[in-house]
């Protein structure tokens, strides 16, 4: 009896060890794909470092510009 105990908690522990594994890749894999989508991005220049400061749409009209009169 204590040989069918000890092959369900090998078992038992293989599968866990299994779980741990996979949730641990898919964790890797998804940092992986999100920094290969900003370096992925068309026209950011900041070496996927993300936006350098002021590189942004500009929101407010500038003076001088032909929007402001």
């Amino acid at each position: 009896m204590g040989y069918v105990v000890a092959g369900y908690v090998i078992v038992l522990s293989l599968l866990f060890l299994y779980g741990v594994q996979l949730v641990w890749r898919r964790r890797r894999l998804t940092r992986a794909v999100e920094r290969f989508e900003l370096l992925a991005t068309p026209g950011d220049r900041s070496g996927g470092r993300g936006a350098a400061p002021g590189a942004g749409p500009d929101t407010a009209p500038r003076a001088g510009s032909a929007g402001s009169r």
